[in-house]
């Protein structure tokens, strides 16, 4: 007997979300298979959703919620609504499932019995035939990789039927482990769908494919990550920095949790040379941010012990490896495919780098802007004039020889260029460029 499912959707306000709203509506009432009960959660002011008669017509109840409350937070309210024993599809506002996908999840959780969580292939809204998501799995060290997103869909994933985890939109999860199974508000919105696939392998069920369930979204929708490079990059960085502390033994907590602020700096220090200088606060403010969640680790932890009947080892074949993240060309900072980026000098904060760095400079050598030459050691002045610079990187006589007549040292002429960008004093060049190290090495 086909399992009840009750709709749980996630809405949220602004200019375009009525309309994605009402075709996701829309999109429910043409299933071949239609759900029992569908429950509209708006993250906003809902007047008017309410007054629309085709959101009454479709729903059993319409919750309104603040703005700033996370997809997990509004599923939480929601579920309450839910019937005993109803399996839970996780919706959002821009989640619009093609007729047969329903029918096609609930078939499959019909059939596999060990499945406590059916998860569809997400594509995307303006072109059905680009996979915006299919699974989800993590690294050794806890960093979630899609298996297969931004591809164009030829059916090559199909036959993949076992995953880690999946994007948290589609999800079908089963009655009976509803309870157990509730997104984790303390992820803040990123790899919801990850956790809840842990929890549900620790817990003695499996994350189930099902490829031929197709439910168009947008990339960057509601239930996604945040926008904004750097709040995405916040996001991921804490939901990735949380599951560490609370997937680790007990034992090990401890040194993880000390270990956050070297690997913050280490982790700075790499981004800055990998010219990704927006990702170093949202790296520091992530790892400041997880330090002192002591309750949501906790908290975490403890819905994990409860529900948990298997060993880690059991999602260790699942994981991705190094060598499978090379194959995919995977650097783990957005250079999948080896695809050439933006450069973003402005937008991702090289500016700024750059000029904090000149900010530096100048603070740590205040007292050359009132020198006129740079000397010591083996640096000497340059010549008083620019058509001298020039006179020693042409051919002439040589210093290093009594009446040698050749040509100049090569670093003559780099000499004479660096004089003649000051021309009423050559020296003073070397000062100007002495000043300009730093910020030119940040450029």
């Amino acid at each position: 007997m086909p399992a009840r499912v009750h709709a749980i959707i996630v809405a949220r306000t602004g200019s375009s979300s009525r309309a994605q709203l009402l075709r996701t509506l829309e999109a429910l009432r043409a299933q071949t298979t239609p759900a029992t009960a569908v429950t509209l959660v708006v993250c906003g002011d809902a007047s008017s959703v309410r007054e629309s008669e085709a959101v009454a017509s479709t729903v059993e109840g319409i919750i309104e919620a603040r703005a700033t409350t996370s997809f997990a937070e509004a599923v939480e309210l929601a579920r309450p609504r839910v019937a005993e024993g109803s399996a839970i599809w996780l919706l959002a506002q821009d989640t619009a499932p093609h007729p047969r996908a329903l029918e096609r999840l609930s078939g499959t959780l019909e059939r596999s019995p060990s499945a406590a969580i059916i998860a569809p292939k997400l594509v995307a809204t303006d072109n059905d035939r680009e996979i915006v998501s299919l699974g989800v799995s993590m690294t050794t060290l806890g960093r979630s990789v899609e298996l297969a997103a931004g591809e164009l869909d030829q059916g090559q994933h199909d036959r993949s039927d076992d995953a880690l985890g999946a994007d948290v939109r589609g999800l079908l999860i089963r009655g009976e482990v509803r309870d157990a199974l509730r997104p984790d508000p303390a992820l803040a919105g990123a790899d919801e769908g990850l956790d809840l696939g842990v929890r549900a392998r620790l817990g003695g069920g499996r994350v189930v494919l099902a490829p031929s369930a197709r439910i168009s979204v947008s990339p960057g929708g509601p239930a996604a990550l945040p926008s904004g490079r750097s709040r995405r990059a916040y996001v991921t960085r804490l939901a990735q920095l949380h599951r560490r502390l609370v997937y680790a033994p007990a034992a090990a907590v401890p040194l993880h949790w000390l270990s956050l602020l070297p690997l913050a700096l280490w982790r700075s220090v790499t981004d800055l040379v990998g010219k990704r200088p927006e990702a170093v606060l949202p790296e520091w403010g992530a790892a400041l941010t997880a330090m002192f969640r002591f309750g949501a680790i906790a908290r975490s932890r403890a819905r994990i012990k409860a529900f948990r009947t298997s060993t880690w080892a059991s999602i260790a074949p699942l994981r991705v490896t190094s060598s499978e993240l090379r194959r995919r060309l995977d650097d783990g900072h957005g250079s999948e495919g080896g695809a050439v980026s933006e450069l973003r000098f402005f937008s991702g904060g090289g500016a700024w780098a750059v000029l904090a760095a000149l900010v530096v400079s100048i603070a740590s050598f205040t007292s050359l802007l009132a020198w006129p030459t740079l000397g010591g050691g083996g640096l000497l002045p340059l010549r008083q004039t620019v058509a001298a610079l020039w006179s020693d990187a042409a051919w002439g006589v040589r210093d290093v020889a009594v009446g040698l007549v050749g040509p100049a040292d090569p670093f003559a002429a780099v000499v004479a260029v660096l004089g003649s960008l000051w021309p009423a004093g050559p020296s003073f060049a070397m000062v100007l460029l002495w000043l300009l190290a730093l910020p030119l090495a940040v450029l």
